[in-house]
């Protein structure tokens, strides 16, 4: 059986670290350390699953979810943002422009499984 596929984008090598030691046993992983490297890689990829920061430099995690939810073959995939970003408005507006979930960092493994086991 062919394993899930799963992006991770984020600029944070440290979030990427953890969560690869959560999922890569289990999950195919692809790590895109930007929003725009994250787009490109979208260009041949259709991942599963989708964890995306915000808070990234060019291409924020705002304008990936705004190219995924406008982009029909893709605007289905799950979006799961997870962010130091702790304000309300910011959840908000994560979830209005389509994230199906946020998270806010530090990352929990507990809470990574749940969130992945409820969209895979």
């Amino acid at each position: 059986m062919e394993r899930a596929k799963i992006l991770i984008i984020d600029d944070d090598p440290v979030c990427t670290g953890v969560l690869l030691a959560i999922l890569g046993d289990d999950y195919q992983i692809t790590t895109a350390n930007s929003g725009s490297g994250g787009i490109d890689i979208l260009s041949s990829l259709t991942p599963d699953l989708i964890f995306l920061d915000i808070t990234m430099p060019e291409v924020n995690g705002y304008q990936v979810l705004k190219y995924l939810k406008g982009d029909l073959s893709r605007s289905q995939i799950p979006v799961v943002v997870i962010s130091t970003l702790v304000e309300t408005s910011d959840r908000d507006f994560a979830l209005k422009l389509g994230a199906n979930d946020y998270i806010n960092k530090p990352i929990m493994p507990d809470v990574i499984q749940n969130v992945v086991e409820q969209y895979l």
